[in-house]
């Protein structure tokens, strides 16, 4: 080939590199490859690149391999093998040529395989009728990323060699861009999904913060003024309805996290089939209906708190990749190939009985050992009765914003009925069923200057037995 060809054979390559960089870094490797094979008449064409010592048990290069953190994978090949699982699928570092070149920076020219002691099978070279090797580093600034490398069944010339070096330039030039974009898109994607989820937060109704005076409340309080400081996995337990996720927003905003994102995820609320990829993401693909990349809600977390309600209910499949992600810290999307590495506090909370629930294997016993690092036990409304006043006003600041009234409060005697209600157990009757009253107050429109005992909801709360009105909330419940 003359110049003019060689030029020319390198830029339709280039051009085909060019155009598949929005796919990503394998998809540019696999087309410098086969563009090396189809355009330059390459018999063999192929492209390592730096990554960790993964396979060192089986592979037949170990022995020639001193530091085993990295070695070059084999991510490309096109011509006469596109194998990527043979005995030069991982390289040392100094070993081979191939190795040698990424050590050294150097690249490796010759016309004259059969006796240049660099070549390691001759008896290959023979057989396939090649006479040629070029191998380039592939480096970006000070940064080394691989060994392009070629076989040819003829001479190469000087001119060839090196148009090839400038090739390989523009090849490790097209790598980092690819790597670029990659984490371009992985970004913006986290970010979309953080905007979208803190932007449905803004739209939930909730009191501001915790409220409460009582010697329960306040040693709940100091529990959480003491850990938040700490990266420690928090378990908090406690009956339905005690405010346990208020709890947690609390304890994300006393932490070192609170300029990051705190993500809740209801584990009762999502279907088994589902959990993972809530949880982890998904790739494009991974299964039916997997039409694009999905962020799970440990990678949207990243930096930050993530909040596992009803942990209990977690299926046990679910419970084992939970564990590995506590222990490791790093996650896999389903799909995936690649372990992305996590930086999240986790905080649980769970109205079930988790020790009786190891003991029944409805619960791993070692992902209740890394929950249970620190428990936070939240009384229920019959244990801080004094703070009932308080809440029931802050309920109705909180629901009188949007009607445009002024809070003007409670009346001293629905007070002393609320104060008085049985708040027994068995109804589990706490702080979501007292908000119930000036909501169902707001609702029938009786919210009149004052909440009085003659409002709808309160009636009904003082005339029906305690159990009746557990059968009534839990009946509106599974309506929902």
């Amino acid at each position: 080939m003359d110049v003019a060809q060689i030029e020319g054979a390198l830029c339709r390559i280039n051009l085909r590199m060019v155009g598949t960089l929005e796919f990503g870094e394998r998809e540019v490797l696999a087309e410098v490859t086969r563009g090396l094979v189809e355009d330059l008449n390459a018999a063999l064409a192929r492209i390592w690149l730096f990554g960790p010592g993964d396979l060192c048990a089986a592979c037949v290069q170990a022995p020639h391999c001193p530091n085993r953190a990295s070695c070059l994978h084999l991510v490309a090949s096109a011509g006469l093998s596109e194998r990527l699982n043979g005995d030069y699928r991982r390289i040392p570092r100094g070993a081979l040529k191939v190795g040698w070149i990424a050590e050294t920076r150097n690249p490796v020219c010759t016309n004259d395989l059969i006796e240049d002691p660099r070549i390691a099978d001759k008896e290959w070279v023979r057989r396939e009728g090649l006479r040629s090797f070029a191998g380039y580093p592939l480096s970006f600034r000070s940064e080394v990323f691989g060994v392009l490398a070629m076989f040819a069944r003829r001479a190469l010339l000087q001119t060839e060699f090196d148009c090839l070096g400038l090739f390989a330039a523009q090849a490790a030039v097209a790598i980092k861009n690819a790597r670029l974009l990659e984490e371009v898109s992985q970004l913006s994607s986290r970010l979309a999904a953080e905007n979208r989820y803190l932007k449905d937060e803004l739209r939930a109704e909730q009191p501001s913060g915790v409220v409460g005076e009582s010697v329960a409340i306040r040693r709940v309080l100091a529990d959480i003024e003491s850990v938040a400081p700490t990266q420690s996995t928090v378990l908090l337990l406690g009956e339905t309805g005690t405010g346990k996720e208020l709890l947690a927003s609390a304890l994300h905003d006393l932490s070192p996290r609170r300029g990051r994102a705190f993500v809740k995820v209801n584990c009762a609320a999502i279907s088994p089939s589902l959990i993972e990829s809530e949880l982890f993401g998904h790739e494009k693909g991974a299964f039916t209906g997997a039409l694009q990349r999905r962020v799970g809600r440990f990678e949207l977390a990243h930096g930050g708190t993530l909040f596992l309600d009803e942990i209990g209910e977690l299926p046990l499949d679910a419970q084992a990749k939970l564990l590995r992600v506590v222990q490791e810290r790093e996650i896999e999307r389903i799909g995936g190939t690649k372990t992305i590495p996590i930086d999240v506090r986790i905080i649980c909370a769970t109205n079930r009985n988790l020790e009786a629930d190891v003991v029944e294997k409805r619960f791993r016993a070692d992902l209740f050992y890394r929950l249970n690092v620190f428990p936070i036990h939240v009384p229920p409304l019959r244990e801080r009765r004094d703070d009932i006043p308080l809440l029931v006003n802050a309920f109705v600041r909180t629901l009188a914003k949007p009607l445009g009234h002024a809070p003007n409060g409670v009346d001293e005697t629905a007070l002393d009925l609320l104060c008085s209600y049985n708040w027994c157990r068995a109804t589990s009757a706490n702080c979501t069923t007292c908000s119930s009253v000036p909501r169902s107050s707001r609702a029938v429109a009786s919210f009149g200057p004052r909440i009085c005992p003659t409002s709808t909801c309160l009636r009904t709360l003082a005339t029906v037995p305690p159990k009746a009105h557990s059968s009534r909330v839990s009946t509106r419940s599974r309506g929902r």
